[in-house]
């Protein structure tokens, strides 16, 4: 689950990106995201429709070890 407030990796056809960093503010009005993204060196804050966006947590899950089971 992604906190409000998180970095987040936007992707997004509406905005042509993929992959920006933003930050995932919260679930605005019904169907849309708020998310504040950087662009030209300025922060700019949007709503951007849920159905054509993915938002990804910034930092990777961490990997967990393999348990070997014994058959």
């Amino acid at each position: 689950m992604i906190e409000n407030e998180a970095l987040v990796r936007v992707y997004s056809d509406v905005l042509g990106v993929k992959g920006t960093k933003g930050r995932f503010v919260r679930v605005a009005a019904e169907g849309f995201y708020e998310i504040t993204v950087e662009s030209g060196g300025k922060n700019y804050t949007g709503l951007l429709p849920i159905s054509s966006t993915v938002l990804l947590a910034w930092d990777p899950v961490p990997e967990f070890g393999t348990i070997e089971i014994e058959r």
